[in-house]
This record gives C-alpha cells, structure tokens and sequence, in this order.
C-alpha cells in the first residue's frame, strides 16, 4: 500500500485541493479528544501550505473542545475559499460541528456523523472517588432537558408548582452553577452551529432545521448519523467517488494501524516491553508536515508487603507519567 503521503498527494490531484488530515485516537485506555493543544501544530500546516482556493480536511475524531472546533472550522476559511470536510469513518459531536463550516462534506460509504450537544465537566459538576481520588462526572446538556420531557410527558406534571419541585430535586444532586453552565452550553452550541452554516447557506429555515436536529431531537450522543440520514436533515453531504473513498479509507486503516486503534492499551503488556514507554495518540499530517501527540510513561511493577509486617506480598504496577502527551514534528 502507497504511504500516507503518497495517498495525500494523490486525493489532492484527484480533487484539486490542498489537504491536511487530522486523527484523535480513540483506542480503549489511550482516547484523545480535539483540544486546543492543536490549533498552534495545525497553525504551522495552514501556514505552510499558504491560501488556496480549495481546502480538504480529513478528520477521524470520537470529539472533543467545541471552542477549539468551532476555533480551527474558521482558521480553514481564512486559507481557503472553498472548504471541504472529508469523513472516511467517525467523525462525531465536536468534529460534526467543525463539518458544519464547510462547504461539502465529503462522505464514504462507512461515513459517521453524531448529535453536538456537548457534555459539560466543571468543578461544581457532581463527583465519584476512584482510585482514592475524586474525579468530576461529566453532565450532559441532553440528560437534563430529557429529565424534565420525562417528567412533563411521562409523568404528566404541567402545572409550575409540580416542575418547580422537579428542578429543586434535581438541584439536590446536580449544584445549580453546574445546573446553569448546561444551559450556558447547550445555547451556545446552536450559536456556534449557526455561525458555521451562515457561513456557506442562506436559508434559514434549513439552518434551523439543522441545528435543531443535532442538538435537540436526536436524543442519545451516541447516535450515529449516516451520510444517507445527514442528507435527509439537510446538510451539504457529497457522496465520495469510489476512487475518493478508497484514499481516505486507506489514510484512515494507515492512522489506525500508526496508533494502533484495534488494540486495547494494556499496562500489564507493557510493562513487558523496554522501558520507558512512548504511545502514539493522534496525528496531523499534510503533504508536507507531520505532528504525532505521544505520550511517555516508565511503568514498573513493585511489590507491596503488607502493613504492620503481616505475612503476605501482593504485586503491583508503578506507573509515572514521564510526559503525558504533547506534539512533536517528525
């Protein structure tokens, strides 16, 4: 198989583009998210290519910061005039929300979009201890606003008195600043989402229409939006030719294996291996610039004796983070 900066240089001659593509893993104990970490690395690859009339991205993304999406959807339309999204795969909740500024999206046959409504983890959030330390629980913005339709719908409660009581419950296990920052969060994604499309549709009713489908009425984050289905809610879905949807399936299997998406991270595995430990986690890569995200990690397994000096050694792993994950140009 051609290497991926052979299959680039061969979607750009295909399409007459410039492209940069763009992959958070999404391998089990290692995920990456779409973070601000990357603007200044995709930055150095906008730069570099310079303004062109037609830019590609192609993104594999399970999400992330939807500042940081809606941020990078924009820098695209400052280095081009016309700006194409490429899904060969997943490219769910904040890079659904980057598609949303383009022109196209171009889509394979395996293609996945998702609802936007974003999840919010903030210090008033509720919390859990694991591992002797406490950790913030994400709320989801769609988990509130479906707590008071089951109770309108469901339980029939109409009157302000009953929903008043819904709400003081709700706010006896979720603080009202975490309460308040979801409604914050859940107007706010439909602002960012409108900006996105006004920027390339002037019919407003489809970009309601839009809006409304991927934030409010699809119900569950986890829901897979097909590129058949993307269509029927209106947007600028292109089906990928079959020569355009081998490339980018290719430039996907080729990241994947890179970052070894299809397998599990083990601490018990790679203690194995030499020390210390360095994991590939997500790539940005254009025809001529390559960032790789690593992260380091010296991992050594002890063993514990009992306190008090009872019989009885347990083993167990050491783990120090040496660098947990930065970007480096290769």
């Amino acid at each position: 198989m051609p290497n991926r900066k052979e299959l680039i240089q061969r979607i750009e001659e295909a399409r007459g583009s410039r492209l940069i593509c763009y992959v958070t893993g999404d391998r089990k104990g290692q995920e990456v998210q779409i973070g601000d970490d990357a603007l200044p690395i995709l930055a150095q690859h906008l730069s570099y290519i310079g303004r062109v009339d037609k830019f590609d991205l192609l993104i594999y993304s399970r999400g992330g910061n939807t500042l940081t999406g809606f941020a990078l959807a924009n820098a695209l339309r400052e280095f081009g005039d016309s700006i194409h999204i490429l899904v060969p795969f997943r490219a769910h909740s904040c890079a659904t929300l980057i598609s949303l500024g383009a022109n196209t999206i171009v889509a394979g046959p395996f293609a996945q979009l998702s609802p936007i409504d974003p999840t919010i983890t903030t210090p008033h959030s509720p919390t859990i201890e694991q591992q002797g330390q406490i950790q913030f629980l994400p709320v989801s913005v769609e988990d509130v606003a479906n707590y008071f339709e089951l109770a309108k719908q469901e339980a029939g409660l109409k009157e302000e008195q009953y929903l008043a009581s819904v709400l003081g419950h709700l706010a006896q296990r979720v603080s009202p600043l975490a309460l308040g920052a979801v409604y914050r969060a859940r107007e706010q994604i439909g602002m960012l989402a409108s900006k996105l499309l006004t920027l390339h549709m002037n019919d407003q009713e489809r970009i309601d229409q839009i809006i409304k489908k991927l934030t409010r009425e699809l119900l569950s984050h986890d829901y897979v939006i097909t590129r058949r289905e993307a269509k029927s809610i209106g947007l600028p879905i292109v089906d990928a030719s079959p020569n355009e949807s081998d490339l980018m399936w290719s430039i996907y299997e080729d990241a994947a294996q890179e970052l070894t998406l299809g397998e599990p991270w083990s601490w018990e595995k790679e203690v194995l291996a030499t020390q210390p430990r360095t994991t590939t986690r997500a790539v940005i890569e254009s025809r001529d610039l390559k960032h790789i995200f690593t992260s380091t990690y010296q991992i050594k397994r002890v063993t514990v004796s009992p306190q008090g000096g009872g019989k009885g050694r347990t083993d167990s792993l050491q783990i120090t983070p040496l660098d947990e994950g930065s970007w480096k140009k290769v």
